[in-house]
């Protein structure tokens, strides 16, 4: 393509940040990710769809919808899920210290059983619903099991035809009707006085503990795994597919006070569904959510190695981050110029420090994400306005906004995890690349920490905080190791860092692993980088 072709346009740019908005280039230029087979593989024990912001999941997964036949997707910001987790039922629970968990993962399995019923059914109306479903009853040996389903569908007829928020608050209504049933004078009681529960005697409490564990035990949400089973017998040996995809969950579809619960139980209740041998969920889910779940769920309930097998962490090689940039930018000149390929050499010249390739000099400032490429080149492109080319100058301003909008976002995306997490980060600003964890670990590092946590309220809800403050007041002791530890920690599991843990070992970088490392693996001798993503926006010196 001969450049003087070439003009680079106000607002060009390559797609957009969402691949929700990004139908454009999405689709046109979706680069074959191994994630996509792993997914739609039923013979996959995988079902989470897991990495960060711009990692391709939502790409993923709107590709799913797009080429499978029977597939649906599951809003959750349209489950009304607070309308559960709001209601007396559940608060006079959770006052009593009583585990959901298990409620929580029958509510998730009837949810799906009835999309997945839906789905595969797909029924123009209630006749051809009546029709289609009795073929399923009769092609199921008769016993209690396909009795449960049988029941399962009678008790649920209208749930087939309604909206997924209408299910979820019958599903709540239909369990206070049963909870009224065996607790109504002692919720009166409850919704009537507050701190009814407080004033309860240790004996009538672990008695009234007792009661709901049995209730939740026994009642109807129990009978979910025989009809899980019944429907294994029906699915077992069929060669159709269907499919269910969830995203949104890093949105505000229920409070943080109940989400992480109801997030550990949804892995647990999708291991349970694996029983449908022609039945997929594919969940996108987000790394911090998933660090913050495995954080916030009690360490007698974790079991984070038997959910490594229902997860795919999303990477990406530079060859295919490569061809991704190719396909954008040949797309996006294809209207103007049909009968010319331009590619990514056509646009990027000029090597921006004197030695790198364009190329690999954009490489070296993303996290491997197709989101931080696209960025990057966008800047790049709209700070070369009326060019036919990207020259070096215009190369280093599109960097500096890259960079600015990467930590924008780390901030963005981190501090729900850590509230600190910008405050944090301002530790790397105006130093080196190159640095020591030792620089850290000296006795003076706590009060640093604590004036600079505490010029920020933000900071206040941070653990962080909450051990400085204690430390300051001499209600707990804390060792500048320790904190020095907590810091790097949390700088490398957002990407911000690389750690080289001992001489004999790589680097270790969170985009490359996938895997957080131990706070205690970090020593004096550790070493640390800064990422290059950052040196813009920081002022970082190389």
């Amino acid at each position: 393509m001969s450049s003087n072709l070439i003009v680079l346009k106000d607002g060009i740019n390559i797609g957009q940040n969402g691949a929700e908005h990004d139908d454009e280039y999405l689709f046109r230029c979706f680069v074959d990710h191994p994630a996509y087979s792993q997914m739609v593989d039923l013979n996959s024990p995988s079902t989470f769809l897991l990495g960060s912001t711009g990692a391709g999941k939502t790409a993923i997964l709107r590709m799913v919808n797009k080429l499978e036949d029977h597939c649906s997707d599951l809003a959750v910001h349209d489950m009304a899920m607070n309308h559960i987790a709001s209601s007396d039922t559940i608060l006079f629970l959770k006052s009593l210290d009583v585990d959901l968990t298990l409620f929580f993962q029958a509510l998730w399995r009837q949810v799906f059983l009835i999309e997945y019923i839906k789905v595969a059914i797909n029924a123009a109306d209630k006749e051809q619903f009546d029709f289609k479903i009795a073929r399923i009853l009769n092609s199921i040996a008769r016993g209690r099991q396909r009795d449960k389903l049988e029941k399962f569908v009678d008790d649920h007829a209208r749930s087939f035809w309604n909206t997924i928020d209408e299910n979820v608050v019958e599903l709540s209504e239909s369990l206070a009707r049963e909870f009224n049933a065996n607790f109504g004078g002692e919720l009166k009681k409850f919704t009537g006085k507050a701190g009814y529960v407080h004033s309860l005697g240790s004996q009538q409490k672990v008695q009234l503990q007792q009661r709901a564990r049995q209730f939740i035990s026994s009642s109807s949400l129990s009978e979910i795994p025989s009809v899980v089973s019944a429907l294994s017998d029906y699915t077992r040996g069929r060669q159709d597919k269907f499919f269910i995809t969830v995203d949104g969950l890093d949105e505000h579809w229920v409070d943080d006070d109940i989400k992480f619960q109801l997030l550990q139980a949804m892995f647990e209740a999708l291991k349970g569904l694996k029983k449908l041998r022609n039945f997929q969920v594919i969940v996108a889910l987000r790394n911090d959510l998933y660090i913050k779940m495995v954080r916030e769920t009690p360490s007698s309930q974790r079991q984070i190695e038997k959910y490594d097998d229902l997860i795919i962490r999303i990477r990406w090689s530079k060859a295919q981050l490569r061809e991704l940039a190719e396909k954008r930018i040949r797309e996006m000149f294809k209207r103007k110029y049909s009968s010319e390929q331009v590619s990514f050499d056509d646009i990027f010249k000029q090597n921006p420090d004197g030695k790198t390739t364009p190329w690999d000099y954009i490489i070296e400032r993303t996290l491997r994400r197709p989101r931080d490429v696209i960025n990057f080149i966008n800047h790049a492109l709209q700070a070369s306005e009326g060019k036919s080319a990207v020259s070096k100058n215009n190369f280093l301003q599109g960097e500096a906004s890259y960079s600015n909008l990467r930590l924008e976002t780390l901030v963005h995306e981190w501090s729900g995890t850590f509230p600190a997490i910008s405050s944090i980060l301002e530790l790397l600003r105006d130093k080196v690349a190159y640095r020591q964890a030792s620089e850290f670990m000296h006795s003076r590092f706590i009060e640093e920490m604590y004036d600079l946590l505490g010029k920020d309220s933000s900071c206040y809800s941070d653990s962080m905080w909450t051990d400085l403050s204690k430390f300051v007041n001499d209600d707990i002791h804390l060792e500048s190791v320790s904190l020095a530890q907590q810091v790097l920690y949390r700088l490398h599991l957002i990407g911000a860092v690389g750690l080289k843990l001992r001489e004999d070992r790589p680097w270790d970088w969170i985009y490359e692993t996938a895997r957080p490392v131990a706070e205690q693996q970090i020593d004096s001798s550790t070493k640390f980088r800064v990422h290059p993503m950052l040196y813009a926006s920081l002022s970082i010196r190389k």
